[in-house]
């Protein structure tokens, strides 16, 4: 009698464990998010899958009708959402974009200047070429984004940004090339 309560309790406690473990892979399985449906749209069985680089390169241009071409489109997670994150640069202005990869809406979009206002030679500085050297040999094999001559402080800085491999990388230097600061963020 005793070894079957024995084994009873044995069984009671492998099963309480079993449907432990199942109750927790549940709760804490990959779940992608339901795409928003609005009234009047249709929602075909693909809608969970992630669109394409290719199309979300579309979209990212169809935004921005004047730009040829991309620094960097990527796909990773926002908020819990699967996006593609990107940038492109056009003279002095750097545009930047974030698409649902389910959906392929835009999520958010802007232009932003990031010309300079300063000559190097007047500010005494040292050259834009200069500073693409030193980012190149602190992140090498990076793309950079923009590189420009600017004031803070009344002081003149060189401010840059630059991507690599799913990081962008901020740099601030002084005017004669020294390194102040540098911050790396995955996109």
């Amino acid at each position: 009698m005793k070894a079957i309560k024995n084994r009873l309790g044995k069984v009671l406690i492998v099963t309480t464990i079993a449907v432990s473990l199942l109750a927790t892979s549940f709760a804490f399985a990959d779940t992608k998010p339901v795409p928003k449906v609005t009234e009047g749209t249709t929602v075909s069985a693909k809608a969970s899958s992630v669109i394409s680089w290719s199309k979300a390169k579309r979209i990212f241009l169809n935004e921005f009708p004047s730009l040829s071409g991309v620094k960097y489109l990527r796909l990773t997670k926002d908020d819990g959402v699967r996006v593609y994150k990107g940038k492109a640069v056009k003279g002095s202005y750097v545009y930047s974009i974030e698409i649902n990869a389910y959906t392929g809406e835009v999520r958010d979009s802007e232009r932003d200047y990031e010309g300079s206002r300063y000559s190097a030679s007047r500010a005494g500085a040292v050259s834009k070429s200069t500073i693409i050297s030193k980012i190149k040999r602190r992140v090498p094999g990076a793309t950079i984004i923009y590189v420009k001559l600017d004031r803070d402080d009344g002081r003149y800085v060189y401010e840059a940004e630059a991507y690599k491999n799913g990081y962008e990388y901020d740099f601030e230097f002084t005017k004669r090339g020294t390194l102040i600061e540098s911050e790396r963020d995955r996109v």
